[in-house]
């Protein structure tokens, strides 16, 4: 997902380092959601309305 991008200055690199350390770790390859006890259509239906 991350690319390699080659940088022009050392600040340009630390900048960058300094983004990729705060993003947030990457799930594991096997996380599932935790079920919510609603079915695909409840759901679609939230989405929708939030959606518009």
């Amino acid at each position: 997902m991350h690319e390699s991008i080659e940088l022009k200055s050392s600040r340009t690199g630390r900048v960058a380092d300094a983004i990729a350390n705060t993003l947030p770790p990457k799930s594991a390859p096997d996380w599932k959601p935790q079920p919510c006890g609603l079915s695909r259509e409840e759901l679609r239906r939230i989405v929708r309305k939030m959606l518009g």
